[in-house]
């Protein structure tokens, strides 16, 4: 039968002798949630179904004695505390029950109830202490995998971005760009190679950490941006509005505002028929939120949910708060959260 009541002080005795049964769950009943069973066969079936924190058995009992039994209950419940109870004081059973059983105790028969009920107290503290050390050993070792799995994550994360800012695209259209500048304008064509050098320290600079203040993404932004602009002209507009006042106060993930604008860059027709309006702010919820006019590119081979998922998944080491996109009357709506420290 399956026990209803709280594991926390359930015990079982197990003797051959039905009296002695019946005196130790007389005496020890009010204190412990106290189980009882005549032979070794019996004693195992009852803790199929109960979690038993403590077995004291007889030693000298038919067909499987007291050792044989917690050699047993070592196997099948290594965490259950045993203790072998007997009126004999052979030297040699002694040895062997703490060789094969490793008991905790060795209590001799008639048993005093004070100090059995501190035994039994003891052995309770004892059997919670070594269960609270195995979820502290197995929750460092979870944080280990976690940590190990970041710094992971945070590398591929960095060549990713690294790769995405350095690709041959990229670097392609900044030359094509800077070239014309250098014909038609001198003062234009160094605003941009600062502006591309700033854009290229800081990708270097943000390499190793895996947290950025906003107000350092939102000056690289600016940055990344106005390569663009220079780029698109008139077709493309960014309006930056910020309700939080001390935004230097929260963070993001390097580089996750650079990967927003570039998606909406890359999968959105971008003319002077149809431009490209981008809107960043901080809501009162502390999401930094982009959003642009939804007017995707036909045939577009590209695939904007590969930076999204990786985005999701840089979040979701750091915090439960994880990004939202949504599309909302003709328009991308990405909102990222500001985290408080790292």
């Amino acid at each position: 039968m399956i026990s209803t009541s709280s594991p926390k002080n359930n015990i079982l005795f197990v003797d051959d002798e039905i009296n002695n049964l019946i005196s130790f769950k007389a005496a020890f009943r009010q204190k412990y949630n106290v189980f009882t069973a005549q032979g070794g066969n019996e004693a195992l079936d009852i803790m199929k179904s109960n979690k038993i924190l403590i077995i004291i058995c007889d030693q000298k009992m038919p067909v499987m004695t007291g050792v044989e039994l917690l050699e047993q209950v070592l196997n099948l419940y290594p965490d259950t505390i045993r203790m072998v109870l007997t009126a004999y004081s052979d030297i040699n059973t002694i040895i062997e029950a703490i060789n094969k059983g490793k008991i905790y105790r060795y209590i001799s028969k008639p048993w005093n109830e004070e100090e059995l009920i501190l035994i039994i107290d003891h052995a309770i503290e004892s059997y919670f202490l070594k269960e609270e050390n195995r979820k502290l050993i197995e929750d460092k070792a979870r944080l280990q995998l976690l940590f190990e799995r970041q710094q992971k994550e945070n590398i591929i994360s960095q060549l990713e971005s690294l790769k995405n800012q350095m690709n041959p695209h990229f670097l392609f259209n900044s030359l094509n760009t800077l070239s014309a500048l250098i014909h038609e304008d001198i003062q234009s064509a160094e605003r941009f190679i600062i502006q591309l050098t700033n854009v290229y320290r800081y990708v270097l600079d943000q390499s190793e950490r895996s947290l950025v203040r906003l107000s350092d993404e939102l000056t690289f932004m600016r940055s990344f941006f106005y390569l663009q602009k220079i780029r698109f002209g008139e077709n493309i507009y960014l309006n930056e509005r910020q309700t939080d006042e001390n935004i230097s106060n929260y963070y993001i993930p390097p580089l996750a505002l650079q990967l927003l604008l570039e998606n909406a860059i890359k999968h959105n027709v971008i003319s002077k028929e149809i431009p490209l309006y981008i809107d960043v702010s901080v809501d009162e919820q502390l999401y930094l939120t982009v959003r642009n006019n939804y007017q995707k590119k036909e045939g577009n081979s590209s695939t904007p949910g590969l930076g999204i998922k990786n985005l999701k998944e840089r979040y979701g080491l750091i915090t439960s708060k994880l990004p939202e996109f949504t599309i909302v009357n003709n328009s991308f709506i990405a909102k990222i959260p500001l985290l408080s420290s790292f």
